[in-house]
Formats: C-alpha cells, structure tokens, sequence
C-alpha cells in the first residue's frame, strides 16, 4: 500500500516540470555558478588562508632538564639505568618538539606564523585581536613532562594552556586540535625506564599524531557547494510533497482514497515514505551528477548513505508537518510561508550560502541545529577524512528531528472526518 503512494507522488513529480527543475536542475546550476565565483573564498590545498599564533613560555626547558637530572641521581635505580634515561633526556625535549617538529614542519609552516612572546606581553596580546590563538607554557612544564614519562609519576601540571580567538574560529580550531593530539600522546607514554621503550620511538608517536592532524583533506569550493546546494534544495521535497497532498484535499481525491476502505494514517505515512524516498533520490542523482562533472567523490560510501537517509528522514518529518497544517487551516500556506521564507533562512543559517560557522561559536551551533546544517557539517567532515565517532552524533540529532517532527504531526493531523 505504501508503495503505491511512492509511485503516485513520483509520478506527480515526474510530471510537473516546474518542481524536477528546482530540485534537479537549480542546485547543478548554482553548484557551478558559485563553486567557480567564489574559488578564492573557500579552497582547499594552497589557500589564502593564515593564522598567527602566539607562544609563551613561563620556564626554561634546559634548567628543567638539569632539576630533573639530579633528582634522577637520587633516585634508587640501577646506573644503567639512570645513564638510559638521561640519554632519553636528549631525544625527548616537549617544547622543542612543539616548536620547532609541530609547529615547525613545513605544512604546518605555510599556513601558520609561530611567534615567541614574553611573559610580560601576554596580557596586551590578549587584549588585542592580532592572533588566532595563544599558547601558554606554565613552568616547569618540561620537569613535569619529565616525571611522568619516565618515573610514572601522574602529574596534572604538564598540560599547555590554550586562549582561542573566538572570532578566528577556523584558525583557533586547527591550533586546538594540533595541540590536543599533542597532550593526548604526552598523556599515554608509560615508564619508559621500567618499559624499555625507546624514547626516539616516543618522539615519533607524537609526530605520528602531528601528522594525522593536518592530514585532514581540504574542502575546495566545488566541494563545499556540492554539498550546501544538495542540503539546501533537499528541504523543497517537503514542501512539494506536502503541497501535492493538499491539492489531492482540495480536488477530493483525499477524500475518494478514503471511501476505498483505506486508513487515513496510510495516506499520511505514504507521504512520510514518499518524501523521503524522493529526497533520498534527488540526493543519490546529484550526488551521482557532482562526481562526474565536478569529481566530488566519497571514500566512505556506507557513512555517506547513512548520512542521506536520515537527512530524509527529517524532510520526511518536515513533509508530514507541513501536510498536517495545511489540513487543518485548509490552505497551502504552511507550505508557502516553508517554501519562501524558512528554507532560505535554514540554508542560511546552516552554511549553504556561506561557511558562517568560521564568523562566531553562537552561529556554528545555530546553524547545526537547523536539519540542513547538522547534515551539512556531517558530510563535510566525511569529506574531510573525520572517523565515524566524530560524526554520528549528527545522525542521532537528525533522527531525533525527524521522530519529533512526525509526533506533533500526527498530534495536528485531523483524526475525523468532520475535521477534514
């Protein structure tokens, strides 16, 4: 039964020229109108974009080292021992590697400027809007550092302070999860003097780590605009969806179905079903059309689906929303002031038009709880080479989007035929 609804709204689309055209042939078009205009903008690879970030250090790495080394003296270890660690001492330095490894690699180097401030300059620098992020070095970081790689010794000091320019977003993220990855792995070396593990081999987990990080894969404009149009003009399929189903009422053939014996509750999944079929297909065709003519390909297929059908699924809860007021105010505005009005404002918000999330923190998550947004940033980060953890919660957001949506539709959704 359900699928009889499927083809009847499919045939309706198929038919109606106007609408195959908005959804199908306008976001190709706008696709390729701004993906190339605005190529400067957003790019990925060798872009314009830069970051300047400060560093502070409060101690001094070579005196902690020499702290460090007489207490290790003190210590009841065998000589042997002792003369392994000091050895380690050399090849394990943190602030150098943060320096001159991180910092200092060639990717790293051509989109950020590193700059040493001192101490006494911190609190003018914070004032002042010159640098994306500002990295603070407490004192005795490497001495700390040092006792709990070597001694085991569970020491909360040896962490980096990190001040984010809130209006440099994009910039401040990069330094966050640069530095994050960084603490992480100084956080699981073990003893090293008990384990036998090899200092140098400490040295490069950390630049392992370092080069995950920036192995993320840039977004070019093309890209970002295959993805914000595809989001964007998903959200007409509820509106067109609904906007059939209130003609079929106004036109009686609502009323005809149900004088077949058939549950009004049938019809109303049937456009759940239908939307989200038809939002799913729109999906794979454009989708399909992007990778051969602007060969915007996806390495995980499976999270890409997954992505989409519950994409659908909140169009579909949208699609049976708009029905159900559209059948109780007995007009098709619902689905005009949708059409006109909200879709633009969502596109908006969630990026489609501009990446407004690298303007303000409040604008990113506005813009993430819109459907098209959350939807947008998960297949954005796909894009990008994020694992599944960084992006699932994405998809649990828009299901509970798309159950909530379709209770307060059934909720409005007239019960009676006196109602209808």
């Amino acid at each position: 039964m359900i699928g009889q609804f499927i083809k009847k709204d499919l045939l309706m689309l198929i038919r109606n020229r106007n609408e195959l055209l908005i959804l199908l042939l306008m976001p190709l078009v706008l696709i390729s109108i701004l993906g190339f205009a605005l190529g400067g903008f957003i790019s990925g690879g060798n872009s314009t974009f830069h970051a300047k970030v400060a560093i502070v250090d409060y101690g001094n790495e070579q005196r902690d080292m020499e702290i460090f080394k007489e207490q290790l003296q003190s210590l009841p270890l065998a000589s042997e021992a002792k003369n392994e660690i000091a050895e380690g001492l050399e090849n394990f330095r943190p602030i150098r590697i943060l320096i001159d490894e991180m910092f200092g690699s060639e990717e790293l180097k051509q989109i950020i400027q590193l700059e040493q401030v001192s101490p006494e300059q911190v609190d003018r620098i914070k004032k002042e809007d010159e640098y994306s992020a500002i990295i603070e070095i407490p004192e005795k970081f490497t001495y700390h550092v040092f006792t709990s790689a070597f001694l085991g010794e569970k020491n909360e000091k040896a962490k980096l302070l990190l001040y984010k320019n809130e209006g440099r977003q994009i910039s401040s993220q990069i330094v966050e999860e640069v530095l994050e990855q960084f603490q992480r792995q100084l956080s699981n070396v073990t003893v090293i003097g008990k384990s036998g593990i090899d200092p140098e081999a400490v040295v490069e987990t950390v630049s392992g780590s370092i080069e995950t990080v920036l192995k993320r894969k840039p977004i070019n404009s093309i890209a970002y605009y295959t993805v914000g149009m595809n989001v964007f003009f998903i959200m007409f399929v509820a509106s067109t969806i609904s906007s059939f189903a209130y003609r079929e009422k106004r036109l009686q053939v609502f009323n005809r179905i149900l004088l077949t014996n058939v549950s009004r509750w049938f019809y109303f999944f049937g456009i759940v079903f239908s939307t989200i079929f038809i939002a799913l297909l729109q999906q794979i065709i454009l989708y399909g059309i992007s990778t051969i003519v602007f060969q915007v390909r996806w390495e995980n297929v499976l999270a890409f689906l997954v992505i989409n059908m519950t994409l659908s699924f909140a169009i579909g809860g949208f699609s049976a929303l708009l029905t159900s007021m559209n059948f109780r105010l007995d007009s098709e505005n619902a689905s005009n002031v949708f059409n006109s009005i909200i879709v633009t404002l969502f596109a908006l918000l969630g990026g489609s038009f501009l990446p407004i999330s690298s303007f303000s923190p409040m604008l990113n998550l506005i813009g993430n709880l819109t459907p098209n947004g959350a939807g947008m940033t998960a297949l954005l980060k796909l894009l990008q080479g994020y694992e599944w953890g960084d992006i699932y919660i994405y998809v649990v957001y828009l299901l509970v989007i798309g159950f909530v949506l379709l209770a307060v539709a059934v909720m409005l959704f007239p019960k009676r035929r006196a109602e209808i």
